[in-house]
């Protein structure tokens, strides 16, 4: 098989999310993946303008309009099977969802809030308004915002953001009780086929903030000797990078495993030992033994493959979180902390579909 022929197997293979973390690019899409994270670096060097903060709300709601005008909203486990198109209908699905109320009592409450946000939500959409919108709720009667020196706080989830009261969304945030950030609009009911939506203007009024993409506003510089490093590295190593995540009968997806593993890493806050831990947490996975051996008879054949394929995934992450770093220590309206910390869950590229999170200190539930 030529190398030619491994790039065209890779195009084919599917590895993590439709927004990809960068660095995981390197084993997703092999040499082409690295050269393509290294041509991201370059743009965001140059170009920040389509970088968007990585809201981290909570939860997912979907709401909008039938064809016959009829306002409909639902959480997450409700998009395409219940429709509720009354606060009451909302509160009651909620309470009676899972193990009920009386085994899981938090339900009561957080009933009474999602009514309350159906009420705001449903009165700030307009009656010409048609197909549904997804988001994350940031704030609401039962978690409002706070007032904090100028600003207004809130914490949705894991991230405290911070808006200053003279800034254009502090003053609206201080007249509202709802805030959400809004990623995607669907046509109709139910639909997994949504566009990106960044002008939500229609869906706001004095008590609902519905924001759409939150543009950063600095521009950071990135090392251009850390981006050479990355495409000289992958020009030296990229054919048997290639050929392993091409796989062979019996594995047709190392890259796979290779995703789980480095979110495992992730979690366990253990990225700094990446090249080392992947037999170890292998043994240990559920990977089936047939597959275990494959990957360590390949891993014989080739012992440069998972070493470079790492490495380079620890260069991307490093210039990447430099990247992050810049961003979150730039004078802006919104500011985020995290357990007290300066930072959120990150930065989405949105024309390349990339996410840029700090994976060093930043994990999901």
């Amino acid at each position: 098989m030529r190398y030619t022929d491994f790039r065209t197997i890779l195009t084919e293979a599917k590895v993590g999310r439709e927004y990809q973390h960068l660095e995981d690019l390197v084993f997703a899409e092999g040499s082409a993946g690295a050269m393509r994270a290294a041509d991201v670096l370059e743009k965001l060097g140059s170009d920040s303008g389509d970088v968007a903060i990585k809201w981290d709300g909570n939860p997912t709601i979907y709401w909008g309009r039938e064809p016959d005008g009829q306002f409909v909203m639902v959480g997450k486990n409700g998009w395409g099977k219940n429709k509720s198109t009354s606060a009451d209908d909302l509160s009651r699905f909620i309470q009676n969802s899972g193990k009920g109320v009386d085994e899981e009592p938090w339900r009561k409450d957080f009933g009474t809030e999602m009514a309350e946000v159906f009420n705001v939500l449903q009165g700030a959409t307009p009656p010409s308004f048609r197909g549904y919108v997804y988001g994350d709720l940031l704030y609401s009667p039962r978690k409002p915002f706070k007032s904090a020196e100028g600003a207004v706080q809130f914490t949705p989830n894991k991230v405290t953001y911070t808006v200053k009261n003279e800034s254009e969304l502090g003053g609206r945030i201080a007249k509202s009780k709802v805030g959400v950030v809004v990623h995607t609009k669907f046509d109709e009911w139910g639909s997994k086929t949504g566009a990106p939506i960044s002008d939500v203007k229609e869906l706001n009024n004095d008590s609902a903030v519905v924001l759409g993409q939150t543009y950063v506003t600095h521009q950071p510089k990135v090392d251009t000797s850390s981006v050479k490093a990355i495409r000289q590295l992958t020009s030296k190593v990229g054919p048997v990078i290639d050929k392993f995540i091409a796989g062979v009968p019996g594995l047709s997806n190392p890259a796979e495993i290779i995703y789980r593993y480095v979110n495992n890493t992730s979690k366990a806050k253990n990225l700094d030992n990446l090249e080392n831990g992947f037999f170890d947490w292998l043994a240990q996975s559920k990977v089936s033994k047939g597959q275990q051996a494959k990957l360590a008879a390949m891993n014989e054949e080739m012992p440069k493959a998972l070493p470079s394929i790492f490495g380079l995934v620890k260069q991307v992450m490093a210039a990447k979180d430099d990247i992050i770093d810049q961003l979150d220590s730039a004078d802006a309206d919104v500011k985020a902390t995290t357990a007290g910390e300066r930072g959120g869950e990150g930065y989405v590229a949105l024309g390349d579909k990339i996410k840029l999170v700090p994976r060093t200190r930043w994990q999901p539930n």
